[in-house]
């Protein structure tokens, strides 16, 4: 099948999504806080994350790809959902996490992200979904909170998540599109990301506790990051600085500045953009070892 083709044929699936049933998706809702939990809005969508099953059982990839989409946390980017369809197509689970935005701040986001994934890990079996290989994808700000997961696991534990003291939250591949990354630096071009989420005048111990390149250890996971050098909302310079941040502390890490993109839409849509990404990330992910995973029954 030509790229132009898939790529059509992906979008026009992603655009029937609120048409067609669950069944016919394989497409699945779950909350991430039980009702009676204070993580759920009184007012506002409620914290869940949506799983696309891969489109072939046959071709079917054991790992799986969680999602945090952009939206600079004051709303959810529809432009990183676009992305869940390509990787069921390609035969892994991708997982779109919905998180809270503004007005809810920090920690509210991070507390939705790690459980959506200690979720994932603790019923597996349930969720018909791999029980290993989780790889942690953000774009924009979603490329924040996947970052901050990513080198701070257990920055912050819930006290209504259950699974904070047994299952870990730290992603083992992290894919980072156009990402906001420092909170210290403010290398955030025209975004408003890090005022939604902190406030106007935040201290400088929070702001550099929320500032991922200040804490990339040998610990975390090999990292894939692409940015466009024409973004005028979040300055390429946050990629730059987090992919040197995990060469400086030993962790292997792929970058690609585009000179063409834009910030979201274009890596979304455009077909002399979006496939460059897609075919390079694709590539990145068939090198990981899959061996040793463990597929549901």
């Amino acid at each position: 099948m030509k790229k132009s083709t898939l790529l059509c044929a992906t979008l026009l699936l992603a655009l029937a999504a609120p048409i067609l049933g669950a069944a016919e998706l394989n497409h699945r809702v779950v909350n991430l806080w039980p009702d009676d939990s204070p993580n759920n809005p009184a007012k506002g969508p409620r914290p869940n994350m949506e799983i696309f099953y891969p489109i072939s059982e046959k071709y079917s990839i054991p790992a799986i790809i969680v999602i945090c989409p952009g939206g600079g946390y004051g709303s959810l980017s529809p432009y990183e959902r676009l992305f869940a369809e390509y990787f069921r197509a390609l035969g892994y689970t991708a997982v779109v996490v919905n998180y809270r935005v503004a007005p809810n701040r920090h920690p509210a986001q991070y507390a939705d992200a790690t459980r959506a994934i200690r979720l994932l890990r603790s019923r597996a079996a349930e969720l018909k979904v791999p029980a290993q290989n989780l790889a942690l994808m953000g774009g924009s700000a979603g490329g924040h909170l996947a970052a901050l997961v990513a080198t701070r696991p257990t920055l912050y534990r819930d006290a209504s998540d259950d699974l904070a003291d047994s299952v870990s939250a730290r992603p083992d591949r992290l894919i980072l599109a156009y990402p906001v990354i420092s909170a210290v630096l403010g290398q955030t071009g025209k975004s408003k990301t890090f005022s939604r989420l902190l406030g106007d005048s935040p201290p400088e111990s929070l702001k550099a506790a929320l500032s991922p390149e200040l804490h990339v250890t040998k610990e975390n996971p090999p990292a894939f990051i692409f940015h466009a050098a024409d973004d005028d909302l979040i300055s390429p310079e946050n990629s730059i600085l987090f992919a040197r941040a995990c060469w400086s502390a030993g962790v292997p890490a792929e970058l690609h500045i585009f000179p063409r993109g834009g910030h979201g839409r274009l890596f979304a849509y455009a077909s002399d953009v979006s496939w460059r990404w897609r075919d390079l990330l694709r590539d990145w992910l068939a090198v990981w070892p899959l061996a040793d995973a463990v597929p549901p029954k």
